[in-house]
């Protein structure tokens, strides 16, 4: 089902003069308007100049961050900051990184995919996406003709047989070592190797992907490669549009994390607020209170987690004054039964359906259009950050839940259904700059 190949990807070359760790971005969509600036400032050749360029007052159609990310992209292969890869290859990456104290380590294979329609059943996504993001990145794709990060997808290994390979390849020296990038490191093997190649892709041709992380940047990917198919009519399908750039994970890699998102709302109205303590005194029971401080993360895992085969379990802050709420509802079966009808099963279960229908478009009265739940609702993985959020007076509420778990992402992307917006969190996100993987290059390998 999988179609994967090897590319002839775009890494740093000794011309970038700074090591990977100033030259690294995180992907577009975590990135602050701080954090923004501060990679700009990190050096000249810092990858946000691609994945994320500046916007400024005199932006016009022929001079915006997008044309000034192709010019810097042609400056760069040209002067040899990114060098061309001689052959393609696969990627492996093991990504080391620190979560609450406790060491990980994971693998991480970057490859193109072929781009797949949802309904064909290869490429199985989970959540609905946002119009937004979507103009962003067709602009920046358009412009660079290049996918900066990869997307970040899940395959299945029941009988855990890619590891040993993965070992195996490990075994050869590294093309590229980074010690630490806020408190990751990383290390990086081309996989050029036609035996190796063909184990790989005879793995996952049969292997559905599951989307994790990069739903927006898929279906860009596809709205662009239908663009440059209507473009060229005489095309081969082997074209580097056909196909999208993606980190592949297994399920049962002991390194896979998925944090929750919380919620954070927005102009609540006086009459709304009494509707929501009022429905939480009826439906709903107290099961404490915390005083949030500096190991909230820490301790949220505990309150929140349900006993075995117990309701859910979230957190509200802003109902009482320095206060989080540990609620559960009194009748799951009462709350369950106000869900719409149309609601598919895989999807019923998941706490941030329940949250979603008992809260924002519940009580609070969030209406289920994507522009009205944007203007309403902001999402962190943070909680202490929700908290301070609510505290600096910019949001009213904080809703604070449990993480979606990776066998319930499975059955709603195997149902063909999808989840509320921001439903998970995959952590840590790999790095942009690691490798680029160009897209216009006929053949492409």
């Amino acid at each position: 089902m999988a179609d994967v190949r090897p590319f002839r990807g775009l890494r740093y070359g000794p011309k970038a003069g700074a090591g990977l760790s100033v030259l690294l971005a995180p992907p577009y969509d975590v990135i602050s308007p701080q954090e923004q600036d501060d990679l700009h400032q990190a050096d000249p050749h810092n990858v946000i100049r691609l994945e994320l360029g500046k916007t400024g007052p005199a932006d016009s159609e022929a001079d915006n961050r997008y044309t000034r990310g192709r010019a810097t992209l042609d400056a760069w292969t040209k002067d040899g900051v990114l060098v061309r890869e001689d052959r393609p290859s696969f990627y492996l990456c093991r990504h080391d990184f620190t979560y609450l104290g406790a060491k990980r380590s994971r693998w991480e294979l970057l490859v193109q995919v072929r781009l797949a329609e949802w309904s064909e059943g290869v490429i199985l996504p989970h959540e609905r996406t946002l119009p937004e993001p979507k103009v962003d990145r067709m602009n920046l794709l358009r412009a660079l003709k290049t996918n900066t990060a990869p997307l970040w997808a899940i395959y299945q290994d029941p009988k855990d047989e890619m590891p040993a390979l993965f070992q195996q390849i490990a075994a050869e020296p590294p093309v590229l070592q980074v010690p630490g990038w806020r408190d990751a490191s990383f290390t990086l093997w081309t996989v050029p190797d036609p035996a190796s190649v063909a184990r790989i892709q005879g793995f996952l041709a049969p292997n559905p992907l599951y989307i994790a992380d990069g739903h927006h940047r898929y279906e860009t990917a596809l709205a662009y490669r239908n663009e440059r198919r209507a473009a060229h009519p005489g095309f081969t399908g082997q074209e580097g549009f056909n196909y999208v750039f993606m980190t592949l994970m297994s399920l049962s890699d002991p390194g896979l994390l998925i944090l929750p998102i919380h919620r954070l709302v927005k102009g609540v109205s006086a009459e709304r607020m009494d509707i929501l303590k009022r429905e939480i005194a009826t439906d709903w029971q107290a099961l404490g209170r915390l005083s949030p401080g500096p190991f909230l993360e820490q301790q949220l895992p505990k309150v929140l987690t349900p006993s075995e085969g117990n309701a859910p379990r979230f957190g509200i802050y802003g109902i009482e004054p320095d206060q989080l709420v540990i609620i559960t509802p009194k009748s799951l079966t009462a709350l369950r039964g106000v869900l719409p009808a149309a609601t598919p099963e895989a999807v019923r279960s998941l706490d941030v359906t329940l949250l979603h229908e008992a809260f924002v478009h519940g009580a609070l009265g969030i209406g289920r259009d994507a522009h009205e739940v944007e203007a309403a609702l902001a999402f962190t993985h943070h909680a202490p950050e929700a908290i301070e959020s609510v505290d600096a007076g910019q949001y009213q509420i904080a809703l604070l839940m449990n993480p979606t778990r990776m066998e319930q992402i499975v059955a709603v992307a195997e149902a063909g259904d999808k989840m509320p917006q921001k439903s998970t969190f995959f952590y840590p996100k790999l790095p942009v700059g690691l490798v680029l993987s160009p897209l216009e290059d006929g053949q492409a390998t």
